[in-house]
């Protein structure tokens, strides 16, 4: 049976967008429609179930079978009408929320616990991270590309990697799993109905995918080969209005309005990404297998922002603003107007650059019945360049311009506007220039990231003959992992052509004006690459660039028992089994003085699991699982750019050499020679002791009831404070081991940073329904649905102080959708739920940094009709329409 697919879909990119498809699937060798149940050929019971229904039960299939508990999308679920991120995907689990960065969904938490306590696989190995840290970003993963998407809540000794919170593993097709060959294309076009914001950036953009599955006529050789190429528009506009403590004032009649420097204007993005994906599998006989596959995926993230920062603080320049009339009765003012301001007009322009390779093999023999052998080798690596780069403008340097008079609306959907005097899409009023006297005309960032990894995985199993003891794996999993960062960082000063820090802005790099749309305040939209080669700007090294290396060489090796038998009259299926790691972990940074700092640190966990599902009735299963489990820190918190500092009053310098002499009143950890602050290589891992129960009740292939509780007892909390530590490798590296081997008891310092140190908590309860109304009564054929909530209470209390927010934490999550399909019609509408949380977002240094992220509601909807009609052209073309907020 052969398959030929062509689609081409119209959809949109941004918060709110439209979607119109085509799409072309010739029936495959089936007289029914797609979407209906089709007798496999030479089978007379067997039946397939294809679209939404068939990726419904194929999910709940596998869910149903594994022996740990997870959640499932199949590739009818991603494939059909791939959402822009797989995270989205992945966020309609249960369990399972997305964060947005820069307009799309890319990060993904489980369970209440951020990105970096979750790891993601490809094809059951590690794979490298885009960012730099441990955090995948999903969006460089194509959904069109990837096969199955797990997730694991609950791991085993086998898991080539899991973090406190779970495990995301992407799959890619198995070629011989088709049984068919398989030829699909497809194509996209993309429109944001927000328009263009920047002149210079399209509201329009492009999808195409193809791909292509075959095998050998003996089904033992199958080869699948896919790609796909996107340019997705975003366009966001942007209003940040500062209104904490400290950033308002009142009347006299008590109405608050804003004292601060509100930052307002337009995002323009496009994300251009191709992405390569591809597998051979061999499998001449029943004993042997062997499976090589490999992954590409590049991607262009260009930006820019335009807007301004109305400096209405009493303290900014020139004076401060001056507070006019404030209207409204309160609590917050209708309108305020502010003079003496002096706008600073901001163009941001962002990139980043990345390139992940990735691929691996895998044999697997068995060398008799019960004996078998597995070998796997992965290797992914990751070269990636950034660029943030900062050009200002205003009507003079440090307000020796005009002023401005401005007057804010504040309407009580926060949607404020600004109306000024002056206007800033005329070149004749706004310059080149330094607005806030800080001494540079812009700022120059251009991180470099790259990330190496390497597994090697090789384990030995016995098969047993019936019996409770099905099978029992022994193995060694070895990962080594190196990880650069580099953040370059350049300020911009006044160069030729500039006077009093002011310059003209060249006609030739204006591109246009800004459309803000609702907020009012358009400027000037120009392109700044060329002043910074065109002796414009005169480039400057900042002092504060931060450079480390973080190396890891992890050894696991691990024994695991599955379990499928009956246990008395109740069947049961599981694992249980035992880890052991032995890490060693180093880091390359920078020591005070500029000197070299090379610190390394070993250290070794044992690691037990459990996973065991009773079926207690036909069809109804209770599930338990125990694990204890490790997160890594973040490799920033591991980089070991420190400062080392020498107390003068305890180890005195007394010939002036800059090194201590003699030590006097040594009495830690109130009286030490050496104080050292910034990154910790010595850092150990988060752990958690996690438990779990689950209660499956499966009515029909399509219809479920699943509630699970869980709790997660964590420790050694990565947190900022003092602490005493051998700072050993430090004061060596620093060049004072002369003094430090006349006096070891120096050694002993204290260290103020990141270490282990809290403890905490996470409980919670997850509820999910799904069903086919079809199995209710026939009335509602072609009819079915979700929902699916979970809760959860988290706290990390350091002792003596209050609890601390945990990054991704959100209490309260739900999903849902409602669907019909029959007779070539499919309609579906879905939405899902996050409550607010701490969201960890790049600065502008290249770290991560806290940000309270609001909850939000997504909401999306999606119809279509596929033409069946046999013999006709139209055979198998879809039809759809798609809409998302």
């Amino acid at each position: 049976m052969n398959g030929i697919n062509a689609s081409a879909r119209l959809l949109c990119g941004a918060a709110t967008f439209l979607a119109l498809a085509v799409t072309g699937t010739p029936v495959l060798a089936q007289d029914a429609p797609a979407e209906e149940p089709a007798a496999v050929e030479g089978e007379e019971d067997a039946i397939i179930v294809t679209g939404i229904r068939g990726s419904i039960q194929s999910s709940l299939d596998a869910k149903r079978e594994a022996t740990s508990i997870v959640e499932v999308i199949s590739s009818e679920d991603l494939g059909l009408l791939p959402d822009l991120s797989i995270a989205d995907s992945l966020a309609r689990l249960p369990g399972v929320t997305a964060q947005r960065v820069r307009g799309r969904s890319q990060q993904v938490s489980i369970r209440g616990l951020g990105p970096d306590f979750s790891l993601a696989l490809l094809n059951g190995r590690e794979v490298v991270s885009a960012g730099n840290n441990r955090g995948i970003e999903f969006d460089q993963f194509p959904s069109e590309l990837v096969a199955q998407g797990i997730v694991y809540k609950t791991g085993d000794a086998q898991l080539a990697a899991i973090g406190i919170a779970g495990a995301v593993d992407l799959r890619t097709v198995k070629p011989l799993d088709s049984k068919k060959r398989q030829l699909t294309v497809s194509g996209t076009y993309t429109y944001n109905d927000n328009g263009s914001l920047n002149p210079d950036f399209s509201s329009s953009g492009y999808r195409f995918f193809g791909s292509y599955v075959d095998q050998n006529e003996a089904g033992t050789l199958g080869w699948s080969l896919g790609a796909t190429v996107q340019s997705i528009p975003t366009q966001i506009i942007q209003r940040e209005l500062k209104t904490n403590n400290g950033q308002i004032a009142r009347t006299a009649a008590g109405v608050i309005f804003p004292r601060d420097n509100p930052r307002q204007g337009v995002q323009s993005r496009e994300f251009k990404r191709t992405s390569v994906a591809g597998s051979l599998q061999f499998e001449p006989t029943d004993n042997l297998s062997l499976t090589i596959d490999g992954f590409y995926t590049g991607t262009q993230d260009e930006g820019i922002f335009r807007g301004t920062e109305t400096p209405i603080a009493s303290w900014s320049t020139n004076g401060g603003a001056q507070v006019g009339a404030v209207t409204g009765s309160g609590p917050f003012a209708d309108t305020a107007t502010y003079t003496n301001v002096y706008p600073i007009l901001r163009t941001d322009t962002e990139g980043a650059d990345s390139d992940i390779l990735a691929f691996g093999g895998n044999l697997e023999w068995k060398a008799t019945d019960n004996l078998g052998f597995v070998l796997d080798y992965g290797y992914s690596t990751l070269d990636r360049n950034d660029v943030d780069y900062e050009s200002y403008a205003g009507t003079g340097r440090a307000g020796s311009g005009p002023a401005d008079r401005l007057t804010f609306t504040f309407p009580r959907n926060g949607e404020y506007s600004i109306a000024g005097l002056i206007d800033y899409t005329n070149p004749a009023n706004v310059l080149l220039t330094d607005p806030g006297g800080w001494g540079q005309v812009g700022f120059l960032r251009e991180p470099e990231i790259n990330d190496e990894l390497h597994q090697l995985r090789a384990e030995t199993y016995w098969e047993f003959d019936g019996g409770l003891l099905d099978k029992i794996t022994v193995g060694w999993l070895y990962t080594d992992r190196n990880k650069d960062f580099d953040n370059n960082g350049t300020f911009l000063r006044p160069g030729t052509g500039f006077v009093n820090s002011s310059l003209a802005i060249p006609s030739s790099i204006i591109v246009g004006s800004t459309d803000t749309k609702g907020i009012g305040q358009n400027i000037i939209a120009y392109q700044p690459a060329s002043l910074l080669t065109n002796g414009a700007y005169r480039l400057e090294r900042a002092i504060d660039d931060t450079e480390w290396t973080v190396e890891e060489r992890i050894h696991n090796v691990y024994i695991q028992a599955d379990i499928d038998g009956d246990l008395g009259s109740v069947p049961v299926r599981g694992n249980i089994g035992l880890r052991y790691i032995d890490t060693k972990q180093g880091s390359t940074g920078t020591l005070t003085g500029g000197r070299i700092n090379d610190v390394e640190y070993s250290y070794s966990n044992w690691l037990p699991s459990a996973n065991l599902s009773f079926e207690v009735m036909e069809d109804t299963f209770i599930r338990v699982a125990f694990a204890q489990t490790i997160t890594r820190a973040r490799l920033d918190q591991l980089a070991a750019n420190q400062n080392l500092t020498v107390r003068p009053g305890i180890c005195p310098d007394d010939n002036g050499d800059q090194t201590p002499d003699r030590v006097v009143g040594f009495n830690p950890p109130a009286a030490v020679c050496f104080d050292l602050s910034g990154g910790n290589p010595s850092l150990e891992p988060y752990k958690s002791t996690s438990y779990d129960i689950s209660f499956e009740k499966y009515f029909t292939p399509g219809s479920a009831i699943i509630v699970a509780a869980f709790y997660k007892d964590l420790s050694d909390w990565v947190v900022s404070l003092g602490e005493s530590a051998d700072l050993t490798q430090q004061i060596q590296n620093r060049g004072f081991g002369a003094f430090l081997q006349a006096n070891p008891q120096v050694a002993l310092g204290q260290f103020n940073g990141p270490v282990n140190f809290s403890d905490g908590r996470i409980a919670g309860v997850e509820g999910t329904v799904r069903v086919n109304f079809g199995d209710v009564t026939d009335a509602l054929d072609g009819f079915g649905g979700f929902y699916s909530l979970t809760y959860s209470d988290a706290e990390i209390t350091p002792p003596g102080t209050s609890a601390i927010p945990i990054p991704g934490y959100s209490d309260l999550t739900w999903s849902g959708d409602i669907f019909y399909e029959k007779y070539g019609f499919r309609a579906k509408l879905a939405a899902r739920y996050r409550g607010g949380f701490l969201s960890e977002v790049p600065n502008f240094a290249g770290g991560l940094e806290g940000a309270d992220a609001q909850s939000e509601t997504i909401l999306d909807a999606q119809i279509g009709y596929t033409f069946t009609r046999e013999g006709s052209f139209l055979n198998g073309c879809r039809c759809w329409r798609k809409c998302s907020t």
